[in-house]
């Protein structure tokens, strides 16, 4: 299959250790309850090349000594990967269709498989949230209809997903749904890049129907070999991401943060998108003398690299960017001298929480750059610069990065920040001399939390206002 159409069908082909892996967590426990396979169902709604069914073929067959393929059912919108599925298993047992849409046989006692990967805003593939609440991760919504189609009293559920599944707002309502219809029983966590061909990270995840009484801590496994982890308790479906599945597994210490003040009684987060992106593509040169453009790969703790360090905006590589106030929009005119007051930046995809102060209002933000106004921006940067920060944030963004470890800010989880319930006047007084890990810990001291102070010590130089760059 070329690249163009891989990526059109989101066909990225599982290993075989994962596919291993979901049909120990899934398929096993239905059959070392059965003592024939008789009644029981299997589906995978986007099956590929069969890889699934094939091996739960073999598992079926070792087990009982009997045909497996009347047990066996498979879909996916691939003419050609159907054909290689029916081959495989020696019996017509996957159709031509969309494995969302496509109405078959059921209830399963269990749906596996690895949904395709495909962007969620891409007008050929977008999929509508079925509570009408936007557009979600077509990956997410397979495990939104797997969960319907297995049966009410035990059906299992075993997918490899997005890690951005546990995290990302799009999908919060999936989550929400899944944890109302069943328990989340198993997690496994990559960590890295498992796909020779794709840079997506991965998660698998298994739940159960029919679980009545406390969910059981969910079983846990990390990394290519995987690992155990310890168990952890079930989110509960009122929460906003199920991040801390995974934060201590990237080494992420927990905090129990419970101030009553938030940076939002102090301070606005505004985030621009793509308006304002493309709004700048054009204006923005090595030339001239306009504000600077602050990317957020210029934005270290406490300290703006522009003009030290090269900078990448809309697919180009500028030494020292600049922006022509004379080219924007008169609407884009406004929008920068909206920007152009003291502030904070705050940088995205990075492995802790990295702001710079613009005393001046003299640079402009490009996307995704957050910018935080309305307060002293040195205090501002200050608590944003420190242990307790990074911590609370991965704890509740973890799984919406590029990669494992990456923190992704948003504007509106900035302002709902806990703030120190002691001054953190001497931190503040650290990061305008350039001590940036000085003036961490004494946030964390103004916290009178130290736990996250080892953690993210590794992750900045100390004293320098620079980091290991992880990007």
């Amino acid at each position: 299959m070329d690249d163009a159409t891989r990526r059109a069908l989101g066909a990225w082909y599982t290993p075989a250790p994962v596919v291993d892996h979901v049909l120990d967590t899934v398929l096993e426990p239905l059959l070392a309850a059965r003592t024939a396979p008789d009644g029981l169902a299997v589906l995978d709604p986007a099956c590929g090349d069969g890889r699934f069914l094939v091996a739960a073929a073999e598992r079926i067959r070792r087990r009982f000594g009997t045909d497996p393929t009347p047990h066996l059912h498979g879909v996916d919108v691939d003419p050609a990967a159907v054909a290689a599925t029916n081959r495989a298993l020696g019996a017509p047992r996957a159709v031509v269709a969309d494995g969302l849409t496509w109405d078959g046989a059921g209830p399963y006692d269990a749906v596996i498989g690895n949904p395709p990967f495909l962007g969620q805003l891409r007008a050929r593939t977008a999929r509508r949230e079925p509570s009408g609440n936007g557009y979600a991760d077509t990956a997410a919504l397979f495990l939104d209809r797997a969960l319907t189609r297995v049966r009410p009293d035990g059906g299992r559920v075993g997918l490899v997903l997005p890690q951005s599944v546990l995290a990302t707002r799009d999908v919060a309502p999936v989550r929400a749904r899944a944890l109302d219809a069943a328990v989340l029983t198993g997690l496994w966590f990559a960590g890295e890049a498992v796909f020779d061909d794709a840079t997506v990270h991965v998660v698998v995840l298994a739940f159960e129907r029919g679980v009545t009484g406390r969910p059981p801590p969910v079983a846990r496994w990390r990394g290519r070999g995987f690992s155990p982890a310890p168990p952890m308790a079930s989110p509960d479906p009122g929460d906003p991401t199920w991040s801390t599945l995974v934060a201590d597994l990237v080494g992420v210490p927990a905090l129990a943060v419970t101030t009553g003040r938030r940076l939002g009684s102090l301070a606005r987060a505004t985030a621009d998108f793509r308006d304002q992106y493309y709004g700048l593509v054009g204006a923005v040169s090595d030339e001239g003398d306009g504000p600077p453009l602050v990317t957020s790969g210029l934005i270290d703790p406490g300290r703006c690299r522009w003009g030290e360090r090269p900078a990448r905006f809309a697919k180009r590589t500028f030494r020292a960017p600049r922006v022509a106030l004379g080219a924007l929009s008169p609407a884009m005119v406004a929008w920068a001298a909206s920007r152009l007051v003291p502030k904070v930046v705050v940088a995205s995809q990075t492995p802790v929480l990295e702001a710079a102060v613009d005393a001046d209002g003299a640079w402009l933000p490009s996307v995704p750059v957050i910018t935080v106004t309305g307060a002293d921006p040195w205090a501002v940067a200050a608590v944003l610069t420190s242990p307790v920060a990074s911590a609370w944030l991965a704890a509740r963004t973890l799984g919406t990065g590029l990669s494992a470890g990456a923190l992704r800010p948003t504007a509106a989880l900035l302002t709902e920040l806990p703030l120190p319930e002691r001054s953190w006047d001497e931190a503040t007084r650290r990061l305008r001399d350039g001590d940036v890990a000085g003036a961490g810990l004494a946030v964390s001291a103004a916290y009178g939390i130290d736990a996250a102070d080892e953690w993210w010590l590794e992750r900045i130089t100390p004293g320098s206002g620079s980091r290991r760059r992880r990007r």
